[in-house]
């Protein structure tokens, strides 16, 4: 048993044994260098053994895999996370500089990636509902600049900016939507609104 000769090294190293950092519910914790590792390794193999751990040969065995600080460790954490390999989704994937940080720390410790936000709108924001008086000031604001369809207009972008910019008389009621949310609310009930304006 790897874990065995580990636990033997570590007790023969005598006086530089100082602590079992990386030992886990009394067993070692098994440390594998991935590929990108290319210098250091004897170093790092050193302060793994004299805290406790052991480098293993397999990477099926290991409790972490090892990556230098150079790689893309978030495709990597991704590749064995999304696995369908059992043993894939329950190793840690941690840059190099883990192994020092838990010395300096003098704890084993796993921190979660942190998480990154679903994509779209920003939280925050809440989305506010149209309401009648909303698109009783909506026609006429439309009305006051451009009364006629004909003109064209009453679909851009500019119209909509300025009632959300700070007009003293459009201030009350214009900022309770942004100019996009006004641009589709006219767009999209242009048959309502015309016969208003």
């Amino acid at each position: 048993m790897p874990f065995a000769d580990a636990a033997r090294r570590n007790r023969s190293a005598g006086s530089n044994d100082v602590g079992g950092i990386f030992v886990k519910d009394g067993r070692p914790v098994a440390f594998f260098f991935h590929t990108s590792v290319r210098e250091g390794r004897d170093v790092l193999e050193q302060e793994i053994t004299r805290h406790g751990g052991y480098v293993c040969g397999d990477e099926e065995r290991a409790n972490v895999i090892l990556v230098d600080e150079e790689a893309d460790i978030e495709h990597i954490r991704r590749r064995y996370y999304r696995s369908h390999v059992l043993w894939q989704q329950g190793v840690y994937i941690e840059s190099r500089d883990f192994v020092r940080k838990c010395i300096r720390a003098g704890e084993y410790e796993h921190r979660p990636p942190p998480r990154k936000g679903m994509p779209g709108a920003p939280g925050g924001r809440i989305r506010v509902p149209f309401t009648t008086d909303d698109d009783d000031h909506l026609a006429f604001y439309i009305a006051t600049v451009y009364p006629n369809p004909s003109d064209g207009g009453r679909t851009g972008n500019s119209l909509y900016q300025e009632l959300t910019e700070d007009l003293p008389e459009y201030k009350e009621w214009a900022k309770r939507h942004t100019w996009q949310s006004w641009r589709e609310r006219y767009r999209m009930n242009r048959v309502r609104f015309d016969p208003m304006i």
